[in-house]
């Protein structure tokens, strides 16, 4: 139950450079068995794990819809805490304090995300950059078991160079293929 950030290359990619600069970089291009995914590729194509550690959980990628999913639901939290038979005044001061670290953790996570959401930037501009690739394909998915679970792909997205923007990256839809050109 993680996320795991895969990438798609063109097979006349030079590999063995694009793992080295990836790894230069914290990530690795480390060719992966997938056959719903390899099935919805060009035949020129090649599928690859980039995660280096045990999962890509927290990245940065399509996180704006995940963060948004988690803000808490504050009047069911009140209603809870009312069933419970709190006093109104003290809900209210449950909620305040709740609320305002809710928000520091947030702006704590903030840092956090901009240096990964950096991190990943370079990653793509180094790859592009190189020479050895046209372009480069990213894929974040939620697994619920084995890295060759069967992944239904929703599409395929071609992002022009200026699509390194944050917001750009942090929007991607989890199970979409974001391609980015050189």
């Amino acid at each position: 139950m993680c996320h795991f950030v895969t990438a798609v290359l063109p097979a006349a990619a030079d590999q063995a450079e694009l793992d080295r600069l990836a790894r230069l970089r914290g990530r690795q291009f480390l060719p992966l068995h997938n056959p719903t995914v390899e099935a919805r590729l060009r035949t020129d194509e090649r599928y690859f794990l980039t995660t280096l550690g045990h999962c890509d959980c927290g990245t940065p990628l399509g996180s704006h819809d995940r963060k948004a999913a988690r803000a808490p639901d504050w009047v069911a939290e009140e209603q809870k805490l009312l069933r419970r038979g709190w006093s109104q005044a003290k809900v209210a001061r449950s909620l305040e304090q709740k609320r305002a670290h809710w928000g520091t953790g947030r702006d704590n996570n903030a840092r956090v995300d901009a240096e990964a959401m950096a991190s990943w930037s370079g990653l793509i501009e180094t790859v592009l950059d190189s020479g050895a690739t046209p372009y480069l394909g990213l894929l974040v998915h939620f697994y619920s078991g084995h890295l060759d679970e069967q992944i239904d792909l929703v599409g395929r997205v071609d992002v022009p160079r200026d699509g390194l923007r944050a917001e750009y990256l942090g929007g991607m839809k989890e199970d979409t293929l974001y391609v980015f050109q050189g």
